[in-house]
């Protein structure tokens, strides 16, 4: 009976010294071992992998690391494959020598059935990032304005009557805008530098009004995308005494980056 026990401590002393020899984490430098996990990345030459025991392992390739692709019941069928074929989320068997805190692979092997679902959790994951990345800029874009036309609208001194040519123009900019997802549409008043400041003003807003009266009730914009017309007196560019050019509405096509972004995905 002591004999047997003797023989049964002799056999699990054995067969613990085995597991040292062949478990990663107890390896001295240039042992030989296997390492079975899932890569979590692939950086250059050097990848990681958390093993069987949930443990994070380094393994570093080489040019001489011979990389196969294995099919069949029995694994019977392999092919050697690139080394760029070690993506994320692949589970692979891999021959390693330990080199201090990290292992040098000699052959790295995986099953093509694996690689395939590798491959759709990478798809799955550049897709969502570049989702990602498109809510990003969508929502820094919010509150960007593009401007996609202008256009002026002259005006007889002292009018507020827009002239044949005008509404020609104002009727072809109300289609522009019509095929533009998320339009918004401003409109600002103007005069020359004849008469003085408060008529100026009133005289501005009128001829905006005037414009936005048509882009609305002629032109078939919708009211909740022509913003409230603006009287901005005498124009910039207007110099002195009376200038054809400066008496005018400015009608401008926009659109907020960030609404048009989301309105085409």
């Amino acid at each position: 009976m002591t004999l047997k026990l003797h023989f049964n401590k002799l056999l699990l002393a054995g067969a613990a010294a085995t597991m040292l020899v062949a478990t990663p984490g107890f390896a001295a430098d240039g042992d030989a071992s296997k390492i079975s996990g899932l890569i979590t990345a692939h950086t250059g030459n050097v990848l990681t992998v958390v093993d069987a025991n949930n443990v994070t392992q380094t393994i570093n390739l080489s040019p001489t690391t011979g990389v196969q692709s294995t099919e069949g019941a029995l694994n019977v069928r392999k092919d050697t494959v690139d080394q760029t074929a070690l993506i994320p989320g692949l589970r692979i068997n891999a021959d390693v020598v330990a080199a201090g805190n990290a292992f040098n692979a000699v052959k790295i092997d995986f099953k093509s059935g694996d690689f395939k679902t590798a491959q759709a959790v990478q798809a799955g994951v550049a897709q969502t990032e570049a989702q990602t990345l498109a809510n990003k800029n969508r929502l820094n874009d919010f509150g960007t304005n593009e401007t996609i036309a202008t256009t002026d609208v002259l005006f007889a001194s002292g009018s507020t009557v827009i002239s044949a040519q005008g509404k020609s123009d104002l009727m072809a900019f109300a289609q522009q805008a019509k095929a533009t997802k998320g339009y918004q549409v401003t409109v600002n008043g103007y005069t020359d530098s004849t008469g003085n400041a408060a008529e100026n003003q009133r005289l501005s807003k009128a001829r905006a009004n005037a414009v936005i009266n048509f882009l609305q009730e002629k032109a078939g914009l919708s009211t909740s995308r022509v913003q409230s017309g603006n009287g901005m007196g005498v124009a910039t560019d207007a110099g002195s005494g009376s200038n054809a050019g400066a008496r005018k509405v400015t009608v401008r096509l926009f659109v907020d980056k960030g609404v048009a972004d989301s309105s085409n995905q």
